[in-house]
């Protein structure tokens, strides 16, 4: 009896550990600060005085601020990808900020996949070539 207790109790352990794997992460409710963008090899740190953030709402919207012109749009997340878009912004000229603002803005449009953890958020195009790295907010 003491080796059937023993052996449901470790198979509900091992059933518990297994159950956590393969369900879709959520993003809902998370803000992320932008830490580098572009090439998977070489990114492109974030400039430090433009406040580059991506806000991931609970019903499937995003909203931003990439330093100059805010964006919105929505998302959706299936496993390890999530579809962008289309995304609509604001279109003001800030000199110090538009070489970031276009990169990062052209790479959240489409299907990416992405990586996440506690704090930090990686976004890969789908291509896999090229990366947004954010750490949460």
């Amino acid at each position: 009896m003491k080796k059937n207790l023993a052996f449901l109790f470790l198979m509900t352990i091992l059933l518990t550990a297994c159950a956590g794997k393969g369900l879709t992460p959520s993003l809902g409710d998370t803000t992320w600060k932008l830490l580098s963008y572009g090439a998977i090899d070489s990114p492109t740190p974030a400039l430090p005085d433009v406040d580059t953030t991506i806000s991931f709402n609970a019903d499937g919207n995003l909203n931003g601020n990439m330093g100059c012109n805010r964006f919105s749009g929505s998302y959706e997340i299936s496993e390890n990808k999530i579809e962008i878009g289309p995304l609509m912004s604001t279109a003001m000229y800030c000199e110090s900020a538009m070489e970031q603002e276009t990169a990062v803005l052209m790479l959240l449009n489409g299907t990416m996949t992405f990586e996440s953890d506690s704090n930090t958020l990686t976004l890969f195009s789908e291509d896999g070539s090229s990366a947004l790295k954010l750490i949460q907010k």
